[in-house]
């Protein structure tokens, strides 16, 4: 009959040579689009990188705020009003530094697992403490 002879026949060594030479390009084939499907863009490396310094210019600026309030606003008449509105700032810097810190290990954990990137808390807690840095500073310009 004009059948096909099966793979890897030994009548046929030219075929079997061939048809493992195909399966051995196709395996490595595989591992090439795997591994570049686990490679991250570095464009998202890197914007991940200026998140997390924008983040800590913040803090920055925060710790530099408390600093200027302790040392260079003059008294409110109620006294420790100054002291709590610029350990505030400071105590709000500490949290944003460690908490951007924690945020780009989790958005880079999570790039390079393919998987989807986590949610914030840091925007709810950096509005929330300005919301009471404000209302601190109003009361003591009000108690003045």
């Amino acid at each position: 009959m004009g059948s096909a002879e099966p793979s890897g026949n030994p009548a046929n060594p030219d075929i079997a040579a061939v048809e493992q030479e195909i399966a051995a390009n196709e395996a490595r084939i595989e591992e090439v689009v795997e591994a570049e499907a686990q490679e991250i863009d570095y464009r998202f490396t890197l914007a991940n990188e200026r998140t997390f310094l924008a983040w800590m210019r913040t803090a920055l600026g925060l710790l530099a705020g408390g600093v200027a309030v302790h040392e260079l606003v003059k008294p409110f008449h109620h006294r420790g009003v100054r002291s709590a509105v610029a350990i505030s700032c400071i105590v709000l810097a500490g949290v944003i530094a460690v908490g951007a810190y924690g945020r780009w290990q989790h958005v880079q954990a999570a790039m390079e697992r393919g998987g989807k990137l986590p949610r914030t808390l840091m925007v709810p807690i950096l509005a929330g403490g300005i919301a009471v840095i404000a209302v601190l500073a109003g009361i003591g310009l009000l108690l003045s």
